[in-house]
């Protein structure tokens, strides 16, 4: 890559030869001896110019199998004055990469020792510490009557939160709640048994139901706060989830729903403002349930 770099810069001198010389022209007095000598010298240029680029031409071809031995250092030698900053973003973007790559390893270690699933699955604890389940079935197919019977529970808990259950096809597994808090949020909740599957949030005006009739589930709010709290609501879905104790993890996620009753009145724990970013706090501390702007939870 040196003898390219070199071949290179020596054709940049041959050319500003030719040029210089075919610039200069022929001699105004017309002497047919210097006339000769100017032909010789632009001649014996292009030749250099010529030999040069053959050289270059050879050399770059030793590369065409391994292109990936190219040293990208070399890039802020281009003349071009858009080039000169080229190098440095791209060795920041390759550090980047690096940091991202091993951030992502880390996760996925970390990740794989939790059983934080959006289905059921067996616990990883040993059968001497698993305690049975209240509805005694595993709870991916407990009987409908007993998440009613909990939802109804719900409803009674907080008297400013509507909860309805509806089961698409008649179906005994899928469940499909629907949330209305206060004049604040509506919610889609997706059951597999006791399980909660998947959650999203719109705005209170907002229409939880597509033009067919039936639940839209994957329809995103239009509003950014709502779409920013259905991000932080799924990630608190996985928090709770729980084979164990499914009866508390549905309770422990209608409270952290709940705790959006005051959402445009919070201030942030953090920095003691309503709004960052024209938005209030959508983030909630799962265990006290306190509010945070995103950025500020850090």
């Amino acid at each position: 890559m040196a003898d390219l770099s070199a071949f290179l810069e020596e054709l940049r001198q041959l050319s500003n030869q030719v040029f210089l010389t075919g610039g200069r022209g022929l001699a105004a007095d017309k002497d047919s001896s210097k006339d000769h000598s100017w032909l010789s010298d632009l001649q014996g240029q292009l030749g250099s110019v010529n030999s040069t680029v053959q050289e270059i031409e050879t050399a770059a071809s030793t590369f065409n199998a391994h292109t990936n031995v190219l040293m990208v250092g070399n890039v802020d030698t281009d003349p071009q004055l858009d080039s000169f900053n080229l190098y440095s973003e791209l060795a920041k973007n390759h550090r980047w990469i690096d940091k991202v790559h091993e951030y992502a390893v880390g996760a996925s270690a970390f990740l794989s020792q939790n059983g934080l699933k959006r289905s059921y699955c067996s616990s990883l604890q040993s059968k001497s510490r698993r305690k049975p389940v209240t509805t005694n079935q595993p709870v991916h197919t407990a009987q409908p009557e007993y998440l009613t019977k909990k939802i109804a529970e719900i409803n009674i808990m907080f008297k400013d939160m509507k909860v309805t259950v509806s089961r698409p096809g008649g179906s005994s597994l899928n469940a499909v709640v629907e949330v209305h808090l206060d004049r604040i949020l509506k919610a889609v909740v997706i059951f597999k048994g006791l399980m909660i599957e998947w959650v999203v949030i719109k705005g209170w005006k907002e229409d939880l139901l597509k033009p067919d009739g039936q639940v839209d589930i994957w329809g995103e709010s239009r509003y950014q706060v709502f779409q920013r709290i259905t991000e932080n609501a799924n990630a608190a879905m996985l928090n709770f989830q729980s084979a164990i104790y499914p009866d508390y993890a549905i309770r422990s996620f209608m409270t952290y729903l709940h705790s959006f009753c005051s959402l445009f009145s919070d201030k942030c724990k953090q920095c003691g403002c309503h709004l960052q970013n024209n938005l209030p706090p959508t983030w909630r501390e799962f265990r006290t349930l306190e509010p945070f702007h995103e950025d500020c939870r850090v």
